[in-house]
């Protein structure tokens, strides 16, 4: 048949038949859409294939953007969980992406003032009316935010801008002696905010607890938590929250220890070779360092440093003159796991007495170093005391009667760096001191000035047969 393709209007051939002529038009007309198909076809494929890669494209855009987005609060994640700051959301994350509510937006910021996950301390019998509600009640009472956060809209989403005058306000009404500062800001959006919420910027901006990332704030888009994040570990680093009792974190480069990595944090008043010291693994698989136990205890270090220098107070000053069993009974009996032995207590009184020692000194917990080794909790305590008057130098210290072993000590003055042992009280949460000899909990036994005597059982050949 004819394969030959014509022109519109063309006489196919004047020497055929017409039912020849008809046959070779179909085929022809055939032939034709058979090429527009495809050339649409062509196009189709052509344009599908575009389309997608417009759409990958745009993905991998959104992706490139949204990870240039959270990228600089990427670095809070971490420090988060160190301070123990991660598990007061909801979801117990504080992952960069994830979006904020208005309650855990409280939550935090008043977290981060007083570095505590219980705002009222367990002193309320007031049933939680939803998630966070005590926090945001607390809030409330407080000034911190004026507006009716209940159990309607708690859980919406907060937005940056409120989130900035949350901190602000804690600050002005819990750290008062914290100066504001005013500055000028190079932010385009600055207008759109009253001026309470632009004194709040400034101030935040001028210390460093914004790092402002555009031109724009974009205070009224909704804050992630990368955001608040930064919001709280730059005010509790800034403002010295996570410490105790006025220190300061150690920010100087020179006096950072090597291991620095192994505490949440260090303080300026604490010497780096203080943290260079080893700290002591009886069992490793579950050991927890200085850094990790802060994220788990950290609620209770108060209380840890109230009763190791207390304890350890009342038995560095020690007058033969005063002393009685009663009185020292009760001086230390507080502060330990289990009651005083009673044994003890008596034989080291009649020693103290018959030796006519006074003793006087005092004791100091080199914050951070709180850990556990394994089997006990250790806090490394600086013990400072002077040997006043003493007609023997052999086990001077109450401690020393806890193993029935002789310790001498060869100085009359000491300094001596004991990571000493503690346990948890089942049911409290609260730490106690154990009661055990000392002297295993001395760092630098070869050069402390004291020297233990351990008796050694001779066996005679009769026992060996």
């Amino acid at each position: 048949m004819f394969n030959k393709v014509v022109k519109k209007g063309e006489d196919i051939s004047p020497g055929l038949s017409n039912k020849d002529k008809l046959t070779a038009a179909k085929e022809n007309n055939t032939n034709i859409k058979n090429k527009i198909k495809a050339k649409h076809k062509k196009i189709y494929i052509i344009s599908t294939i575009a389309t997608l890669l417009i759409i990958v494209i745009a993905l991998f855009l959104a992706i490139y953007l949204n990870k240039m987005k959270y990228k600089p609060y990427i670095k809070y994640e971490e420090k988060m969980k160190t301070y123990g700051f991660d598990t007061m959301y909801n979801n117990k994350s504080a992952k960069t992406d994830e979006s904020v509510t208005k309650a855990e937006a409280l939550k935090l910021a008043l977290g981060a003032v007083f570095n505590t996950y219980d705002i009222l301390n367990g002193n309320t019998a007031a049933p939680s009316e939803y998630e966070n509600s005590l926090w945001v009640e607390f809030a409330k009472t407080n000034g911190i935010t004026v507006e009716d956060i209940n159990i309607n809209n708690f859980n919406d989403k907060v937005k940056y801008i409120d989130v900035i005058s949350y901190f602000e306000n804690c600050k002005i009404m819990f750290l008062k002696d914290q100066a504001i500062k005013d500055i000028d800001v190079n932010l385009k959006d600055i207008s759109k905010y009253t001026t309470e919420q632009q004194a709040a910027i400034k101030d935040m901006v001028a210390n460093e607890i914004i790092n402002l990332e555009s031109k724009n704030l974009k205070g009224n888009g909704y804050i992630f938590k990368g955001q608040l994040n930064e919001l709280v570990v730059d005010f509790a680093e800034k403002y010295n929250t996570i410490t105790m009792n006025g220190d300061k974190l150690n920010i100087n480069p020179e006096k950072i220890p090597s291991n620095a990595d192994q505490f949440p944090y260090t303080i300026t008043t604490v010497d780096k070779s203080v943290y260079e010291k080893p700290l002591t693994y009886d069992f490793l698989p579950d050991s927890r360092s200085a850094k990790d136990f802060y994220a788990l205890k950290k609620e209770f270090y108060p209380q840890i440093k109230l009763y190791t220098e207390e304890f350890f107070y009342n038995i560095l000053n020690i007058d033969y003159r005063t002393i009685t069993e009663e009185s020292f009974t009760k001086s230390i009996e507080n502060y330990l796991i289990f009651k005083p032995n009673e044994i003890y207590i008596k034989n080291y009184i009649k020693h103290v007495k018959d030796n006519e020692i006074i003793i006087e000194g005092s004791a100091k917990l080199q914050i951070p170093v709180i850990y556990s080794d394994g089997f006990s909790i250790r806090a490394r305590i600086m013990l400072s005391f002077d040997i006043k008057q003493s007609k023997t130098k052999d086990n001077l210290l109450f401690l020393d009667f806890c193993d029935g072993q002789k310790e001498t000590y060869e100085k009359t003055n000491y300094d001596l760096l004991v990571d000493y042992f503690l346990q948890t009280a089942i049911g409290t949460g609260n730490t106690f001191l154990a009661q055990t000899d000392l002297y295993k909990s001395i760092l630098d036994k070869n050069t402390c000035g004291i020297t233990k005597e351990v008796y050694v059982r001779q066996i005679d050949e009769e026992e060996v047969k």
